[in-house]
Parts: structure tokens; sequence; C-alpha cells
């Protein structure tokens, strides 16, 4: 199974590093591909080239647990050109211009501190903790359901 995990984030702005801690702690196997992100672009569907599975991982404001969800093309309203794109405009670039057949998958690390600063808040690295450790039962393959 060839996996890409795109971590996106700012470690810089606290909480908003939470995504590079998910990667940490998971240690993907010496077949996936990690990437490291501040945010997404156009030019990051070309990371999905060849592969079978892409994870994005992202912290999140919202409130609640961690939250594991398809990355649908069909919900990707912003524009190709856009500065910022949302996991699922990637994917959608990545199906029309490289062939990308795969899955893909956001996940969602609540995080409470987005402030200047470096460092996870408590809620933050338990989310990172609890990410790393579902995405990590759904295998090493990634064959999500």
């Amino acid at each position: 199974m060839r996996a890409v995990y795109i971590a996106i984030g700012n470690r810089l702005r606290r909480d908003d590093g939470a995504a590079q801690r998910v990667v940490e702690v998971l240690r993907p196997s010496a077949g996936a591909e990690v990437r490291l992100v501040h945010q997404l672009s156009p030019e990051n569907a070309e990371w999905l080239e060849g592969k079978d599975t892409a994870v994005f991982i992202d912290a999140s404001l919202s409130a609640g647990g961690v939250r594991l969800e398809p990355a649908d093309p069909e919900d990707a309203a912003h524009s190709p050109l856009a500065h910022f794109l949302p996991p699922a405009a990637v994917v959608a670039l990545a199906r029309a211009l490289y062939g990308f057949t795969g899955q893909a998958w956001l996940c969602h690390v609540p995080g409470a501190d987005f402030g200047s600063g470096e460092g996870l808040s408590r809620e933050a690295e338990a989310n990172a903790q609890a990410a790393a450790a579902l995405l990590r039962a759904r295998g090493s393959g990634l064959a999500f359901p």
C-alpha cells in the first residue's frame, strides 16, 4: 500500500502544530511518505500521484474528539486557483491532473490554543496521541472501510 500522510499546520501557532505531532507519534511505515505543510495549495495535488491512500491531518477548533472522515472531492467548493485549499480540493485536483484513484481521508485533531508560541496544550497533545492511535488501529495499509 502506497500512502502519503500530509500534516497541515504551523508549530509556531501552538496547537496548530498538532498534525506534525501525530506523524511523530505514529511513525508511519517505511513505505509511506510524510509531508509537512503550513497550508495546502494546488501544487500539493502532485503528492497523491501513484498513491493508494492519502491522509490529511489537521488541527481543528471543533469541540469533541478526534474525527476521521473521507476527504470527498464532491465537497471541494473552493477555487483550485486559490492560495489555500481544503483537502477535498487537493484530492479533486489530484484526480483530474494526476489520475489519483485512491482513498483520501481527513483526520481532525482538536486543539484549544492557537496563539503565538511553541508547544501543544494538554488537550491537543492528548488528541494528537488519540489520532495516532486511531490511524495505527486502521492498520499500516490504511485499508479504510
